[in-house]
């Protein structure tokens, strides 16, 4: 009686692991997170296509450090060197805003 307890669930993994092998739908796989997004961000880089709801300073902040990581990758040169432009503007600005810095 004990071996036949302990044969039903080692068969009934079995028959859910064919499953899973021959319908492939089953099993999502999702996409490798390494691949890099192609797409620019045009509303950070050109002022261009921005949701209606503007960002604050730390989102435009925080969205200028992310992009500018994304690195050559999906930007040139150049527009990496605008985007640190943009990114070190508006340092200035939060650091004038939250602290009173003229410098």
């Amino acid at each position: 009686m004990s071996r036949f307890v302990l044969i039903i669930p080692f068969g009934a993994l079995t028959l859910m692991l064919a499953a899973c092998s021959s319908f492939p739908w089953l099993t999502k796989e999702e996409p490798a997170a390494t691949s890099v997004p192609t797409a620019k961000n045009r509303c950070l880089l050109e002022s261009e296509d921005c949701p209606p709801r503007k960002m604050t300073i730390t989102e435009l902040i925080d969205g200028l450090k992310h992009e500018i990581a994304r690195g050559e990758a999906v930007y040139t040169p150049a527009e990496l060197r605008k985007l640190e432009n943009k990114l070190s503007d508006y340092e200035v600005m939060y650091d004038r805003l939250m602290y009173g810095n003229n410098d």
